[in-house]
């Protein structure tokens, strides 16, 4: 019904990439690392990696676009079949303006004195933007320590 089997053999052949990570790679690859695993369940955790990166891992139908902070102006524009972008860090999200996609998640480093990077997303939320409340339209609770807003921007 979808008409997914019209296109199935370009999918096998160039997989689409449905989510984009910028930011520093030695700092993400770190975090790749980490295991994510439900209390009180019986499975094995599993690798962040291999969640997000399974092109590593030879599956063929979908893989995760990873791009260094510092040259993502060389490839710039993302692709147009990338759903998502997460921008880690204060070097990824001065690129905000210039990312097109469906979602964009911006990771704050709260931790260094530089207040651009906030300025500059909640510029964005207070000028062309609707705020989304992340318990009722997302059903998200954050967990405690975690600050979070969520909104929408007409592209």
């Amino acid at each position: 019904m979808a008409r997914l089997d019209q296109a199935w053999d370009d999918r096998l052949a160039r997989p689409a990439a449905d989510l984009a990570i910028v930011g520093t790679l030695a700092w993400l690859k770190e975090d790749f690392e980490a295991h994510l695993a439900r209390q009180n369940d019986q499975l094995p955790s599993s690798r962040i990696g291999s969640l997000l990166m399974p092109k590593i891992g030879r599956v063929a139908t979908w893989f995760t676009l990873v791009y260094s902070s510092a040259s993502l102006a060389d490839h710039l524009p993302i692709p147009g079949s990338v759903n998502a972008v997460i921008l880690d860090g204060n070097g990824a999200i001065k690129y905000l303006s210039e990312i097109e996609a469906p979602v964009v998640i911006c990771v704050l480093d709260r931790s260094v004195a530089d207040e651009t990077a906030a300025e500059l997303v909640i510029q964005l939320r207070n000028t062309r933007s609707e705020p989304l409340s992340l318990n009722n339209d997302l059903g998200w609770p954050p967990p405690a320590g975690v600050e979070a807003l969520a909104f929408t921007v007409a592209l």
